[in-house]
């Protein structure tokens, strides 16, 4: 960080915007010209503090992070109240679903999930000659946990949740979600992505942790990706039982990035950025269900840093016209052809995203 200038000052500035915008969040998060609103990426990040213990650590780039991760795992044990036996660092949380994936599927078998969700595990799974059992989302398209549990075989070797679910927002009631955990976990593993749930401050009150710390065969995975704008850097995390732990431990795939692990534990005490970081995420997701309210489209209440809609239309011509509008939007679903996902960047970019829709629905009309 420059000399003279505060990360309040940086804080402040980018709620007004500016010079001190820029300096914190890296200019506008354009692609090609384009303003990219397709990645679920948070351009606020990473923090000042995050930036000034990466840039350190550049310097050290020589070595690799053996005491760091170590320390880093005892930093985020004490984050989710667990141990550091129940942790395993990962090259963001997609390392930790593939590792997971490895773990428990290698034999074959089937592998349950919603549809649509994140479809990274599921991808894996079948690249790994699994089946993949797709289970419907409900008529509020969240996930059908009833369904989902009466689904499960005897050959079922793993079911994955994605809560706040990726494309549609949802998230589950914690009850609902401890009571299918509970009642599922001991026929197959469930793996709960958690990667969107720290974006709301009474997070703690909604993690499936507690199921871990009960004993069950359960794997949460979190990303410093969202919330921490650490996408680039890749660094996550999975809280799982100890005898898990070492499973997937025994597979790791990569060896972490010392910037990004002296980052990520630089950021995890950085409230203010944290703060700033939920607010102004907030207020993007209200830019666009604003503007939506406005021109009568449906979407959905989103737990998310995106926000899923009806176009009415098929998907991929609002892309398109935002395309030619100069924005990239995401993404087309199999289940909803006509629904679109609009990713959160800066708060004024929001702003230029619902100029771009009224101007797009209102000559479509």
């Amino acid at each position: 960080m420059r000399p003279g200038i505060s990360r309040r000052t940086l804080l402040a500035g980018a709620l007004m915007g500016g010079t001190a915008l820029r300096a914190l969040a890296g200019g506008h998060a354009a692609t090609g010209g384009l303003l990219r609103l397709i990645a679920n990426e948070n351009p606020y990040g990473p923090s000042p503090a995050a930036r000034e213990a990466a840039n350190r650590a550049v310097q050290a780039g020589w070595k690799y992070a053996m005491r760091e991760v170590t320390a880093l795992k005892g930093r985020i044990a004490a984050h989710e109240g667990v141990s550091p036996a129940h942790i395993m660092v990962s090259a963001g949380s997609t390392e930790a679903l593939r590792v997971s994936a490895l773990a428990f599927l290698r034999a074959g078998g089937r592998v349950l999930a919603a549809q649509p969700t994140f479809a990274f595990f599921a991808d894996y799974a079948r690249a790994l000659d699994c089946e993949v059992d797709a289970i419907p989302l409900t008529a509020a398209k969240a996930h059908d946990l009833d369904a989902m549990a009466a689904a499960v075989k005897p050959d079922t070797r793993a079911v994955y949740l994605c809560n706040p679910n990726n494309p549609t927002g949802t998230r589950l009631p914690i009850a609902d979600l401890e009571d299918f955990i509970a009642a599922v976990a001991p026929r197959a593993p469930v793996i709960v992505d958690e990667a969107y749930l720290d974006l709301d401050p009474d997070w703690p009150g909604q993690t499936a942790v507690a199921r871990v710390r009960a004993g069950d065969a359960v794997i949460v995975t979190r990303t410093f990706s969202k919330l921490h704008g650490m996408a680039g850097l890749r660094v996550g995390y999975a809280v799982a039982p100890p005898a898990i732990i070492d499973r997937l431990e025994a597979l790791r795939i990569t060896q972490m990035s010392y910037p990004g692990v002296m980052a990520a534990a630089a950021s995890l005490d950085d409230e203010e950025f944290i703060n700033f970081s939920r607010a102004r995420i907030r207020e993007g997701v209200a830019i666009v269900t604003g503007v939506l309210q406005a021109l009568r489209r449906p979407y959905i209440s989103s737990y998310g840093n995106f926000v899923f809609f009806d176009t009415g239309a098929p998907a991929r011509e609002f892309m398109a016209g935002m395309r030619q509008r100069g924005i990239l939007t995401g993404m087309p679903s199999g289940s909803y052809p006509t629904w679109a996902r609009v990713s959160v960047g800066k708060v004024e970019e929001m702003q230029a995203f619902a100029t771009a829709a009224r101007d797009y629905f209102g000559g479509k009309g």
